[in-house]
Formats: C-alpha cells, structure tokens, sequence
C-alpha cells in the first residue's frame, strides 16, 4: 500500500497508501474457529487472475457462508481456501 500510494502520490500517497494497506492486510483478525470450519473437500474454482490478500474476487466465484460462522463468507480458488469479506468481495486471508 504504502509503496504504491508513493509512486502515485507521492509521499501523501505513501502515509495513505500505507494505511489502507494495513488496514486490509492486519486489521481482520481471522478466529481459528472460523478457519476450521472452512471444509477441504470442496470442488476449486480456477480463475486466471492472481489470488491476492486486499484483491476482490472476480464476480463469477460464488462465495459460500462459513458453517456455524455466517457472518464470514469463503471459496476455494485456484486449489486455496480463502475468506472473503462478503460486501466488497476482498480476500482477508489465504488459508492454503
């Protein structure tokens, strides 16, 4: 975030840059409850596009409610788990 908000912006770019960066990559603290739930055994989507922490899936992965945790909403791309927040489509955490 940072690096790309310099390049843009600046050094302005870069403080908020950095920020939204942070807020999306550290500000969501995944429960392990959550990540347990998520099965293994689910058919994968494959897109072309990079699977990326920050990024939003393209609209054609159908997102799927974690299991006793509905606020949280996941897929299985590319042969990775990942949680995805529902609103925005943005992946915040790549389990494997």
């Amino acid at each position: 975030g940072a690096r790309a908000g310099g390049e843009i912006a600046g050094p302005v770019g870069e403080i908020v840059g950095g920020t939204v960066g942070a807020a999306v990559g550290a500000g969501l603290e995944i429960p392990n409850a959550v990540i347990t739930s998520i099965p293994r055994d689910e058919p994968s989507v494959v897109v072309r596009e990079r699977v990326v922490v920050g990024e939003p899936l393209p609209s054609t992965v159908e997102l799927r409610t974690v299991p006793r945790h509905t606020e949280y909403r996941y897929a299985i791309v590319n042969d990775r788990r990942v949680i995805v927040e529902p609103r925005t489509r943005r992946v915040v955490k790549i389990i494997d």
